[in-house]
């Protein structure tokens, strides 16, 4: 079973999920959050069993209470498919998991690194739970993967030494190699995040001949913005 919510690691879940298929093994995606769209639905359950569950991903909470009913929620469909693994797509979600079978937490990001490489400073207010909720899925977990080596150091460095930490770098398969391409630069991400960086971005734009097209949304739920005056926002 694959706990996630659709986001940018929705196509990195549904192709290890072929994979594991195509092996020989079967998949239950378990979704948080946003319903999918009717095509990613569709996409996921002609090969896996795909469900959605109440509890709200992390980060459309900022109460830690309301993750607390996950390991219930999850109690049924484990037993109803009969799952010995659970990959947990954020460690806030292995937290307090006490099924008896093995669970893998995997952290993309967190709300404590970003605070520290962005802000520079320690997580607190709103955001505070967020910390020791992970640092017990951490604890929780009998394997805790990240995409890149600078994340784990940066996870260490925030929440102290991580038992049975591996790097596992994100990967896709493959797609057709198109027979033209075009003079461009595409870019996409959450601009009124910080930590996308959109004045790098920018700034790149102004110094190549090439356009940059920069795919997202530039108004954030919390009132964050930025602007480009040299790439293309779509």
């Amino acid at each position: 079973m694959t706990v996630d919510a659709v986001g940018g690691v929705w196509r990195y879940a549904l192709d290890l999920a072929r994979e594991l298929v195509n092996g020989g093994d079967s998949v239950v995606l378990a979704g948080l959050g946003p319903q999918p769209t009717r095509q990613q639905a569709a996409e996921a359950e002609a090969f896996t069993t795909l469900i959605w569950l109440n509890t709200p991903p992390d980060w459309m909470t900022h109460n830690g209470g309301d993750l607390d009913a996950l390991p219930r929620e999850l109690l049924a469909p484990m037993r109803d498919h009969a799952i010995d693994l659970v990959h947990f797509n954020a460690p806030t979600q292995a937290a307090g998991f006490d099924a008896p079978c093995p669970a893998v937490a995997v952290s993309h990001s967190c709300v404590t690194t970003w605070f520290h490489a962005v802000r520079k400073q320690a997580v607190d207010g709103a955001w505070a739970w967020q910390k020791e909720r992970n640092r017990r899925g951490f604890n929780r977990a009998d394997a805790v993967i990240v995409p890149s080596r600078s994340h784990a150091d940066m996870l260490e460095t925030c929440y102290g030494p991580i038992a049975r930490l591996s790097v596992v770098g994100n990967s896709a398969s493959p797609v057709p190699k198109a027979e033209k391409r075009q003079p461009l630069v595409f870019a996409a991400a959450r601009w009124w995040d910080e930590g996308k960086n959109a004045a790098v971005i920018d700034q790149a734009a102004s110094l190549t001949r090439w356009p940059v097209f920069a795919a997202g949304s530039m108004h954030g739920p919390n009132g964050g913005r930025t602007s480009f005056s040299y790439a293309v926002p779509l």
